[in-house]
């Protein structure tokens, strides 16, 4: 028991988990991840399907969620700061905003171009972003990830050929 609580505390302030290479089917790179994700020892990571056609990707560490990532279906005519209003931690005084995405240092909203799905008749494919953990605000970190994971679901086999 003392060799395992010496081993808890040498841990401490230290991430031993590995990130992972994709979020909902989405290739993404480590490195964008890595400024919004706390010190722990095991990272889990689940995916759902809420309601509406929602695909929501958690991260979270030692229990507690880090990192929110979903794809929101949402009506054609709506946009980014709309989506923004209804989910915690994509701030209401946002760093930037434009047509395609809107972003903070804790969360970010991203409007994906041409994709479709019958399915989801009239409705647009946005990208949300939420960070859960204190003291991990980011903006300019938030850009690069709310663009690159965009961006990639824009050419993934869900939006190309649709």
């Amino acid at each position: 028991m003392t060799l395992a609580l010496s081993a808890c505390s040498e841990k401490q302030g230290k991430r031993e988990y590995s990130l992972p290479r994709s979020l909902c089917t989405v290739k993404v790179k480590a490195a964008l991840l890595d400024p919004f994700m706390p010190d722990g020892e095991q990272a889990t990571f689940r995916r759902e399907h809420p309601s509406g056609g929602t695909e929501r990707c958690d991260i979270a560490v030692d229990g507690k969620t880090a990192l929110r990532v979903s794809q929101v279906w949402w009506d054609e005519q709506g946009n980014v700061a709309e989506v923004a209003s209804v989910h915690a931690h994509v701030e209401a005084r946002p760093v930037e905003t434009s047509e395609k995405y809107l972003f903070s240092g804790t969360g970010a909203v991203g409007k994906v171009n041409a994709c479709s799905d019958p399915a989801h008749p009239q409705q647009a494919l946005f990208t949300v972003i939420q960070v859960f953990t204190p003291d991990h605000s980011d903006a300019p970190a938030m850009k690069k990830l709310i663009s690159n994971y965009t961006g990639a679901l824009e050419n993934s086999k869900k939006c190309s050929g649709r």
